[in-house]
C-alpha cells in the first residue's frame, strides 16, 4: 500500500520581539515553551519558534500577561491513504521565550505556569516568585527574593546564589539543589522520590527526614543541627519518602 497524500504541519519559524512595554509584574501560562527571565539593558519579550505557537502579550494595568496558544496539531509530517494516516513529528525547532529586564529593576511578583518546559532564571530581584511545572526543570541563580514556591511532577529543582527570606519546593519525581546561597527566615523542601542537596548555604538550623535513604548532616549521620553563628538565622527543612538528604 502506497500512502498518495503528504502534508507538512504549521511550522513556519519565527524570530521576533513581542513586546518591549515596561512591568512590574509578570503572569506567563505556557505549554511547551522554554522559558528564560533575566536581566538585559531593557525590557524585551523575544520569542523563537514555530509562527502558531507565538504567544500572546499583553499588558494591564501593570502586570504583562504571557500565553502560549493551545494547538491542535503538532510540527512535523503526515502521510494519508484513506483512513490511514501516518505522523512523523519534528522535535528540531527548541522554541523558547526570552524575558529581560534591566538592570537594577526591582519587580514586584512573577507567576509562572508550565507543562512541558524548562525554566531557567537569572540575577533577578523581586518580592514573589511562584513556578509550577509539570514536567521539566526549574533553575535560579544569582536571584533575591523575599518569598519563592516551587513546585514540579517531574524534573529537577536547582538553586545557586540565591538569597531567599521564605521559600518552599515540592518535587514528585525529581532532585532539588541548593548552593552558595542564604536562607533569612525559612525555606522547606519535599521530595516523594529523589535527592535533596544543601551545600555551602547559610543557615542556622537544619532538620532531615526521609522514609527510605539516608540523612548526613556536614559529613555524619543525623536529623538535626544548628549552626553557631549570629548572622545566620534561617532554617532549612528537607523531607523525601525515597531519597537521600545531605547537607555540606
Amino acid at each position: 500500500m502506497f500512502f498518495n497524500e503528504s502534508d507538512e504541519s504549521k511550522d513556519k519559524v519565527t524570530n521576533e520581539v513581542l513586546s518591549n512595554d515596561s512591568f512590574n509584574n509578570l503572569n506567563l501560562d505556557l505549554i511547551n515553551l522554554d522559558l528564560k527571565v533575566e536581566t538585559g539593558d531593557k525590557f524585551e519579550v523575544h520569542f523563537y519558534g514555530p509562527e502558531d505557537e507565538k504567544p500572546s502579550v499583553e499588558l494591564k494595568d501593570d502586570t504583562l500577561q504571557i500565553k502560549e496558544p493551545k494547538l491542535d496539531h503538532q510540527h512535523g509530517k503526515f502521510w494519508r491513504k484513506g483512513f490511514v494516516e501516518v505522523n512523523i513529528v519534528s522535535q528540531s525547532y527548541n522554541s523558547n521565550l526570552i524575558v529581560t529586564v534591566p538592570e537594577g529593576h526591582h519587580l514586584s511578583a512573577i507567576k509562572v505556569s508550565s507543562v512541558s518546559s524548562d525554566t531557567n532564571f537569572k540575577s533577578l530581584s523581586l518580592d514573589s516568585l511562584v513556578i509550577s511545572v509539570v514536567s521539566g526543570d526549574v533553575s535560579l541563580r544569582t536571584v533575591q527574593t523575599g518569598e519563592v514556591k516551587l513546585t514540579t511532577t517531574s524534573g529537577d529543582i536547582g538553586l545557586k546564589e540565591v538569597t531567599v527570606k521564605q521559600g518552599k519546593a515540592q518535587l514528585v519525581s525529581g532532585d532539588f539543589t541548593l548552593k552558595n546561597s542564604l536562607v533569612l527566615d525559612k525555606f522547606k523542601v519535599s521530595t516523594t522520590s529523589g535527592d535533596n542537596l544543601v551545600e555551602d548555604v547559610k543557615a542556622a538550623k537544619y532538620q532531615l527526614r526521609t522514609l527510605s535513604g539516608d540523612n548526613s548532616l556536614f559529613g555524619k549521620n543525623g536529623t538535626r543541627a544548628e549552626v553557631n553563628s549570629t548572622n545566620n538565622t534561617g532554617t532549612i527543612i528537607l523531607s523525601t519518602l525515597s531519597g537521600d538528604n545531605t547537607v555540606k
